[in-house]
């Protein structure tokens, strides 16, 4: 089987290797199709915690079983499931049976690369607490941004808007659920959402981006005991200039919310394949051959989720 291999830097080369085998209580997947995170484009340039080469990357994935282990039971070749694994870089991945999750009937398969994102998101809106009818603000328009959006109107959210700087990225809020879109570009975020709100704030602002600027416009845009929750990952030397007082008094709630693990886990995850609407979110789709380009396009923020897979291409 092929797989691509993290060498170090922005160097990747595939390599040949011989089919993983499924030992007891584990499954093998033939992977369809693996998303490029932003954490893992950041990872390899140093932005984040260290990660050392040579490595298979890839965590948001999904294909299909294509050989059981000794003793495993409720799954069947020929199954479409998500993975709560990781090395999903490569044409076959073997993994635990108990991290192989089935698709809802009628999904395309390719949708399973965006589960453990929705994990993610789905676990920040609980974080938030949001109450029923509440108001928020998005700060950042891509892939996480959009899933938290979506999730958030579905968790409560009455009314929402968005602050991005990309046009077309805007037009795709609009289109998913945002009721007012903003670009921080060209406007002050905190006094457009104060006017938008009747001088009210919101009630919760989710920060997409990983970037302090926005992490500062959702703190100024919330009521009094509001929650801002962190959904993009900042650099490791990122930093905020944060006024104590104003937080203090304001009672406000600053909430990191790193990766997922949410009430409902990666089976919840799953479950929400079918009711979101995904096919927008996707921008390209590379063979395993092009994951150098994948992580360019990635890294550049010029389209949406990047997909990388065995002839997706």
């Amino acid at each position: 089987m092929r797989c691509a291999v993290w060498t170090g830097g922005r160097e990747f080369r595939i390599e040949e290797r011989p089919a993983p085998e499924p030992g007891p209580g584990q499954v093998r997947v033939r992977v369809h199709a693996c998303g490029v995170c932003l954490t893992d484009v950041h990872a390899i340039d140093g932005l984040l915690r260290e990660t050392l080469p040579p490595a298979v990357l890839g965590h948001e994935f999904g294909g299909v079983v294509d050989a059981l282990g000794p003793g495993v039971s409720g799954l069947s070749p020929g199954a479409a499931v998500a993975c709560a694994a990781r090395g999903g870089f490569a044409e076959q991945v073997v993994l635990p049976a108990t991290g192989a999750f089935p698709l809802p009937a009628g999904v395309p398969v390719e949708e399973s690369a965006f589960v453990e994102p929705i994990l993610c998101c789905n676990t920040a809106v609980q974080n938030a607490a949001l109450p029923m009818g509440g108001t928020v603000l998005l700060t950042g328009a891509g892939p996480m941004g959009l899933l938290t959006l979506q999730l958030a109107r579905r968790g409560g959210a009455s009314w929402a808007v968005v602050s991005e700087p990309d046009p077309a990225r805007r037009a795709l809020a609009a289109r998913l659920g945002a009721d007012a879109v903003l670009d921080p570009t060209q406007t002050d975020v905190r006094g457009a959402v104060y006017d938008l709100t009747a001088g009210r704030g919101v009630d919760a602002a989710f920060e997409c981006a990983g970037r302090p600027e926005p992490l500062a416009d959702c703190l100024r845009s919330v009521v009094r005991e509001g929650a801002v929750v962190m959904v993009g990952v900042n650099a490791r030397t990122a930093g905020l200039d944060l006024n104590l007082y104003d937080f203090h008094y304001r009672a406000l709630r600053l909430i990191g919310s790193y990766g997922g693990a949410g009430r409902s886990g990666f089976a919840g995850a799953t479950r929400w394949l079918g009711r979101l609407d995904l096919a927008p979110l996707i921008s390209h789709r590379c063979d395993l051959d092009g994951i150098a380009q994948a992580f360019e396009l990635a890294r550049a923020g010029t389209g949406m989720k990047v997909l990388v897979g065995a002839g997706l291409a």
